[in-house]
C-alpha cells in the first residue's frame, strides 16, 4: 500500500515539477513521510523510476483490455486501440509535462544507446513484451497480424510513440489508426 501511494506521489511530482525534480527526498516530502521510508521502499531513484514505468504500463495495459475487450473484429479492435491510446497519451498529465518541458527525459526511455544499441531494452520493448501474452488469448487477432504478432505489436507501439513525440499531424487519430490497420492486418 505504501509503495503504491509513493508511486502515485512520484507521478504527481513529475506532473507538476518534471522528472528532473524527481528524487526520493521530494517524493517523501510530498507524501508526508520520512526520507528513510522512501529509501526503504525503493532503495534509489532508479528503482523509483522502474516502479513508475511498471505501474504506468500496467495502467495502460488494463485500459487497453477495457477498450478492446468487447470488440471482436480485428480491424475494429486495432482501430479502437490506436485511437484510444493516442487520446490517453494526450490526457496524461505527467507525459504531457515531460513532452512540453523535458522531452529528453522521455526520449531516453525510448531510444537505445550505448555500444550495442540492438541489445538495450527500451520502453517499446517493455510494452510489446507486456502485451504479447494477451494475443495468446486472442488467436484470431494474432493470426491476422502480419508479418507476425510481435512485429505488428512493435510497429503499432512505434507509430503511437512517433505521434506522441511529434503531435502535430495532418491526420486524425482515426486516419492514423486506419493506416496502422492496413499495415498490420492480413
Amino acid at each position: 500500500m505504501e509503495r503504491e501511494r509513493l508511486v502515485d506521489v512520484a507521478v504527481s511530482v513529475v506532473s507538476r515539477f518534471g522528472a528532473q525534480a524527481l528524487n526520493l527526498t521530494s517524493v517523501a516530502r510530498q507524501a508526508g513521510v520520512g526520507r528513510a521510508t522512501a529509501y526503504r521502499v525503493f532503495g534509489g531513484r532508479d528503482e523509483l523510476l522502474a516502479a513508475i514505468v511498471d505501474r504506468e504500463v500496467s495502467v495502460l495495459h488494463d485500459r487497453i483490455d477495457t477498450w478492446i475487450g468487447t470488440v471482436d473484429d480485428p480491424r475494429e479492435k486495432i482501430t479502437t486501440l490506436i485511437v484510444q491510446v493516442l487520446g490517453y497519451i494526450r490526457d496524461h498529465e505527467a507525459l504531457q509535462y515531460l513532452l512540453r518541458n523535458e522531452p529528453a527525459e522521455l526520449v531516453s526511455t525510448l531510444v537505445a544507446s550505448g555500444d550495442d544499441r540492438t541489445t538495450d531494452t527500451t520502453l517499446v520493448d517493455v510494452i510489446v513484451t507486456r502485451c504479447l501474452p494477451d494475443l495468446d488469448a486472442q488467436p484470431e487477432l494474432a493470426a491476422a497480424l502480419r508479418p507476425n504478432a510481435r512485429a505488428a505489436s512493435e510497429f503499432m507501439v512505434r507509430i503511437v510513440y512517433s505521434h506522441m513525440l511529434i503531435p502535430g499531424s495532418s491526420m486524425t487519430d482515426e486516419q492514423v489508426a486506419e493506416l496502422v490497420v492496413d499495415a498490420v492486418l492480413r
